[in-house]
């Protein structure tokens, strides 16, 4: 068994023996950090993206309206300085007074309401983002600096949810067009865009006129592309790059070992499951029988797979959420662990004694070996797999997932947007009506729809905890492990990287 446990370690190896050998370079400039990641960034238009790398990118070139302290987890003002409940419905915020964008238009409460109601709200812009803000009704301006948001109904997450509301600037957005703001972001952030090289690289500028006084506390940064792990290690030990992202977990002790380098091991929001095509939307499937979800779970040995593959740098997951959040409930436990005995007799009761063949949907770098180790585990109990493998390719996946076609298994993560609450998870994976949706359960879609109307914290509890045990007991999803993410830093920058996933940029600087 344990053989299926060592196939990922060859590429490691290889790496680290050439690897060790290489010293560090300082980067000659302080002036200038250099960020490299895998995962392309496919447009710079936050609200025609979900994509890690655009949101990330959204903290550095614009500002939301309220901040998350990367250490406590809290909610604070920013771009919004206060704010009052004026009933249930209807919440006034207040406004920084002089803030403008990077072109000098001033950022008011039209802004806000521009952004909001015009630009992710309105039918015609197909904005993958609507899902997150359908509870607004409108957005009401007082006056240049007082505006007020109301709901449809009650909202338990008004203020976790602005946390990632990036405001545009009306006048520049209506009048250079789509295609043109997908390419040249104005916002108000700490830093501006100077050049960006499709899949190569982009490069930023500290903001001269930023409204807050001593940030960014470096001058540049230059943001590359560098889909390949090995080749971003070897530019971090060589001195080419300051700050490796999206490592893998063989490559965290090479990263550890090297002088001048810190290898930091962060526990983050995002999950990593495989969901299963329970309803058969994209084609009939075994997968549509519950003893053959069952099956599929019990024949792999996930906690072995996080402990040896992953080396630990991954977090145990028994929920279809994250422990961070709330609503999580610790009392749930797997009902599906690993027995592959029980695997074999369900598949035989099932009527697939001989064995089956199930496609498995991949696509960052990082689901690779874990996916070839539960593979192995698969067809040990008679269960082969079709890897679809889109490594380099995640637009493409989010497309097919969307339009009901990935076929039996998905291999998905999911990040949550950045908030602390079952609400930024369940509803978009379980709602009836959301394109991620391969589950028909007209409970779950009840339960879920009543909690995010509910702002009593107790009952929003029950609700989710219902939901999470019967998406454990109905198999619709195997929890896989809570991703950590895995960098590599240059030793003498001091950043702050948070459990929400977003790199304070901003507030680096050299030592």
């Amino acid at each position: 068994m344990m053989s299926n446990l060592k196939k990922g370690f060859l590429v490691g190896i290889c790496l680290a023996a050439v690897l060790l050998t290489c010293d560090c370079a300082w980067s000659a400039s302080k002036d200038t950090i250099v960020v490299a990641y895998g995962s392309e960034i496919g447009s710079l238009d936050q609200y025609k993206s979900t994509r890690r790398p655009t949101i990330n990118l959204g903290y550095l070139m614009w500002d939301p309206l309220v901040q998350r302290d990367a250490e406590t987890g809290e909610i604070q003002p920013h771009l919004a300085q206060s704010w009052k409940a004026v009933d249930p419905v209807t919440w006034e915020f207040k406004l920084a007074p002089g803030v403008k964008f990077h072109n000098g238009n001033p950022l008011t409460a039209e802004a806000v309401r521009f952004t909001v109601m015009d630009r992710i709200l309105d039918p015609d812009q197909k904005s993958p983002q609507a899902g997150n803000y359908k509870w607004i009704k409108d957005v009401e301006v007082i006056d240049d600096t007082t505006f007020r948001i109301i709901s449809h109904s009650p909202y338990p997450l008004v203020l976790e949810r602005l946390n990632i509301l990036f405001i545009y600037d009306p006048i520049e957005t209506r009048g250079k067009g789509d295609a043109w703001v997908a390419e040249n972001p104005t916002g108000s952030g700490p830093y501006k865009l100077v050049s960006w090289d499709r899949g190569r690289q982009l490069v930023m500028t500290a903001n001269p006129d930023y409204w807050i006084e001593g940030i960014p506390k470096v001058k540049n940064i230059v943001y590359k592309i560098i889909p390949e792990n090995s080749t971003r290690v070897a530019e971090l030990l060589a001195g080419s790059i300051d700050v490796a992202g999206d490592m893998e977990a063989d490559q965290y002790e090479v990263i550890s070992k090297a002088r001048g380098i810190r290898a930091l091991n962060v526990p983050i929001l995002r999950i990593n499951f495989w969901q299963f095509d329970s309803m058969g939307r994209a084609g009939k499937s075994p997968l549509m029988d519950k003893r053959v979800r069952q099956a599929v779970c019990m024949a792999i040995d996930r906690k072995a797979i996080v402990e040896h593959i992953m080396q630990g740098l991954a977090g145990h997951l028994d929920s279809p959420m994250n422990p961070l959040q709330f609503g999580y409930d610790p009392t749930i436990k797997e009902t599906c662990g690993y027995n592959p005995e029980k695997a074999k007799a369900l598949l035989e009761e099932a009527g697939y004694g001989d064995g089956i063949t199930l496609d498995l949907w991949q696509y960052y770098g990082y689901q690779n070996y874990p996916n070839q180790a539960a593979m192995g585990f698969l067809e040990e109990v008679g269960i082969k797999v079709n890897l679809k493998d889109f490594r380099g390719n995640v637009s493409q996946v989010i497309k097919l997932r969307n339009a009901g076609k990935v076929t039996d298994i998905g291999n998905f993560v999911w990040g949550s947007y950045n908030i602390f609450d079952s609400d930024a998870i369940l509803p978009a994976w379980f709602l009836r009506d959301s394109p991620m949706c391969y589950t028909d359960d007209p409970e779950l879609h009840e339960w879920l729809t009543a909690a995010r109307q509910s702002i009593d914290p107790e009952e929003r509890k029950q609700l989710y905890s219902r939901a999470q045990k019967k998406i454990m007991e109905e198999v619709y999803w195997m929890p896989f492990y809570v991703v950590h993410q895995i960098y590599g830093v240059k030793e003498n920058l001091n950043i702050v990287l948070g459990a929400d996933e977003v790199p304070r940029l901003q507030h680096a600087f050299w030592e």
